[in-house]
């Protein structure tokens, strides 16, 4: 009797650890770029994509903390590998004066499947 319900048991923790969360250790990825308008200063207008920028990635819908973060590559693109399948929010803060912190986040949503690179698009921000 022991050692059946111990099998059942061994069966069960199984099972539940088979379940797997977004995050790390699949085969897709979310991708994107990064571009800015200079509204404050002496280039105010000019438009550029932005290198060496920060970019945040948030797994599930669990909380507003980021899980990873990345910087931009030298033309404003980023691309955050290995994620399994599920939902993920990316963002990126842009300038915000009306914020006592004077910067406000972009979200960004994307829903990847097994094996699957999906794109954010251009996430738009201000300096």
């Amino acid at each position: 009797m022991k050692k059946c319900l111990f099998i059942i048991s061994i069966f069960i923790l199984s099972f539940y650890s088979c379940s797997k969360e977004e995050g790390e250790g699949g085969r897709s990825s979310i991708s994107g770029k990064v571009h800015m308008t200079d509204v404050t200063g002496f280039n105010a207008g000019d438009e550029y994509d932005v290198p060496e920028y920060d970019v945040y990635i948030i797994y599930g819908d669990k909380d507003n903390v980021y899980d990873d973060r990345m910087k931009t590559n030298y033309d404003g693109t980023f691309e955050f590998k290995n994620l399994r399948k599920g939902s993920y929010r990316v963002f990126v803060y842009t300038l915000d004066l009306s914020e006592k912190s004077g910067v406000s986040p972009v979200f960004k949503a994307a829903d990847i499947g097994k094996n699957e690179e999906a794109s954010v698009g251009t996430i738009e921000v201000e300096k």
